[in-house]
This record gives structure tokens, sequence and C-alpha cells, in this order.
């Protein structure tokens, strides 16, 4: 009974909601939504899986959303097929008396892009890329909640990675379903931090606070534009260095922060207008193989990685997937490390830009690190036998 009246009330919050919000923000194509997950905590099996395995369990959720749907007002829209931006609101008490006592429970509120991956205005298949902050109301502490090893701080990066499915049920009202990853780590600022991560389903509403607006033609684009054909083909170098910290109290008693330098450049080539694709190569300086691996006499570790970059007029989504070195670089043998990187970065101006990037391996966190970059673009012309079979305006290819 007690669950039935949580559901009730739960969509009567959302009514709620739309009728208050509907006046101010039904001019901006909004729409407000709700959902409710029910999802499956996973670690990875490591040397704390005995004691974190009584977390692996079903656990529900629920998200409240506000979507601000694009429809074609700048140029980056209509590139990415309208997708819609906004922001998240996430609740988990993590199903369990016994559990909540140790992990607590988990509020974050995080930014959202959520891209079109087949078009319709009826029904459509999206990927939705979040990334924000949550709060743990409990964390490991040495005396009080020592059983927690998976938790070091109460502040953490959330981030959600799913895939949607949206179906219009009424002009206004649509209904939602989704499954993906929804993990929770301080990116080994605070120990321990093997972090949280919550494969979930989900189901729920979503209503516009005003009939949407019609995508403008996609024929209807400025004259001039980025990237214009112009005989030319063009491809990119960046150069970046960000910096991040660690926290190793937990895995060698120390309660020293270690710093992480990370130096990379990537060779870029324009896909299209939207992405890019290349490789890269970079060296990272990890202090805290100082004490973890005591015996090395040179503690640089190149890598070499894939890289694709997803353009948002300003911003952009950096991806790679990467192989570092990990035994020292005079070393007989190799040792090699397979590790992810996700990067958010903000161009300030045609060359400079800033950077955030979260480096993980084995579902599990590595570390934070910020830091600043260099862009260049470099044209060259086509032969002219190329020029020649292009005569109107076209993407680089």
């Amino acid at each position: 009974m007690e669950r039935h009246i949580k559901h009730i009330v739960f969509f009567a919050l959302l009514i709620l909601l739309g009728k208050t919000m509907e006046a101010q923000l039904s001019h901006r194509n909004y729409e407000i939504e709700a959902k409710m997950h029910y999802g499956y905590m996973y670690f990875q099996n490591d040397e704390y899986h005995s004691a974190l395995g009584r977390y692996s369990r079903h656990t529900p959720a629920y998200e409240f959303s506000l979507h601000r749907n694009t429809y074609g007002e700048h140029r980056w829209e209509v590139l990415h097929n309208y997708p819609s931006i906004g922001l998240t609101f996430y609740y988990s008490g993590f199903g369990n008396d016994s559990i909540s006592a140790e992990l607590g429970k988990v509020f974050a509120l995080y930014p959202f892009i959520n891209f079109p991956i087949t078009p319709g205005t009826n029904s459509r298949l999206t990927f939705k890329l979040g990334v924000g902050v949550s709060y743990l109301t409990n964390r490991f502490d040495p005396k009080e909640n020592f059983h927690n090893y998976a938790i070091g701080s109460h502040i953490n990066a959330a981030v959600n990675l799913s895939f949607e499915y949206r179906q219009r049920i009424v002009d206004r009202l649509h209904w939602v379903t989704s499954t993906g990853l929804t993990h929770f780590s301080n990116g080994a600022t605070k120990a321990p931090n093997m972090g949280i991560n919550i494969f979930s389903v989900a189901t729920g509403l979503s209503w516009y606070l005003a009939p949407p607006k019609a995508y403008i033609d996609k024929r209807l684009r400025p004259k001039n534009y980025l990237f214009e054909f112009d005989g030319k083909r063009h491809f990119v170098t960046d150069y970046q260095y960000t910096m991040g910290f660690k926290d190793m109290s937990q895995q060698y008693g120390t309660h020293e922060y270690f710093l992480v330098h990370d130096l990379a450049t990537n060779f870029m080539f324009q896909i299209t207008e939207r992405d890019r694709l290349g490789l890269g190569i970079e060296l990272v300086y990890d202090n805290s193989d100082k004490i973890t691996k005591p015996d090395w006499d040179i503690y640089l570790k190149p890598g070499f990685l894939f890289a694709y970059e997803m353009l948002l007029d300003r911003a952009s989504f950096m991806f790679n997937l990467g192989i570092r070195n990990n035994v020292p670089l005079n070393s007989p043998t190799y040792g090699l490390l397979f590790y992810q990187k996700v990067a958010a970065r903000y161009y300030i101006n045609e060359n400079l830009f800033a950077t955030i990037a979260f480096t993980t391996y084995d579902i599990k966190a590595d570390f934070i690190s910020v830091g600043i970059g260099y862009h260049i673009q470099h044209k060259y012309y086509l032969p002219r036998h190329e020029k020649k079979r292009h005569r109107s305006p076209v993407f680089p290819r």
C-alpha cells in the first residue's frame, strides 16, 4: 500500500509542477518528465568484491527532468537532428534498510543532452548523456561507517548514459522508457572510491508545457557557415595539458594528495560538420606511482589512443579509448593498461579551449583532471581533378 501511495504522489507532483511552470516556460518549447527506475547495483570483481558484494542487488530510483527541445534556432541543432537539452534531478534510497545505513541516500542534479538516433516526432530513439554532481548522505568513516568501501566523500560526480524510446500518446503527452547506466564517483579525490554503478530500466511520462514548435526547415541555413567547401580539406591538431589529483589513503595509509599530470596531442580529421575522428598520444606522470611502484626508475607512462569529438557550437565532447604503458620505460617487458576517457571542452576562441576530463579503467575512476588546450585547424588544397568534381558547396569529406 505504501508503495502505491508513493507512485500516486510521484505523478501528482509531476502534474502540479507542470501547472506551476506552464505560464513561465511554455514559450521556450519546454517539457517536464518523470520516470521511475528499477535497477541493479554492480561492482567490478576485484579485491573489494567480497566486501561490496552485499550491495549488488536491485534498487528503485526516481527521476524528474526539465527539457528544452531545440527546433533549429541554431545551426548545431539542425546538424544533430534537433536534440533536447535540460536538467535532471535523481533520487534513490538504494532500496534496502541495511544498505541505506551504510550508503545512505543519493540526490543528484545533472545537465544533459539527448541526441536523436532515429528521425520522427511521434516516436524516436535517443541517446542521453548527462554529467553533474551528486550528494550521498553517508560516506566511509573509519569509526562510524567503516563497512562502506564504496564511497569516501559526500560530494561526487554523477554520470548518466542511457538509451530512451519516446512515443507520442496525444499532442503534448509522451510515454518514455529507457535503459542505461548511472554512475557515482569522486574520481579518486577521496578514498575509498570504488564508485557506485546502477544499471536500470525506467518508464514514465513527459508533458509539453505548450504545443511544441515545428522544426525550422533544414534548407533554411545561413549563407556562410563553418567548414564551407572552399577547395580545401581540413584536419585539426590540438595540444592539451590537464592536471588532477588522487587520494591514496585507503590503499596505502598515507593522507597525502598526489598530483597527476597529463599531456596529450590529438590528430583529428573533420568527418562532417558535427564530428571529428582521429588518433592521439599522451604522456602521464602520476606521483602516486612513487608509493604504489617504489621499484620503478622512470615514472613517465606513454599512451596511444583513438579519439572521437562531437561538436556542439563552442562546446564539444571528446571520447577516447586508449592503451597506456604500465611498466617502467626502461623495463625489458611490456605491461599495457586499457583505459577510457570522456572529456568536455569549451572553445574560448578559435584556438584556445578549456577542458575537464574523466579517466577510467575497469569501470572504475582513475582520476578527474582539468586543464587547457590549443587547437589548430589546417587546410590543404585538393588535387586539381577532385576540385572539378565538386563545384557546389558541400561538407568536407
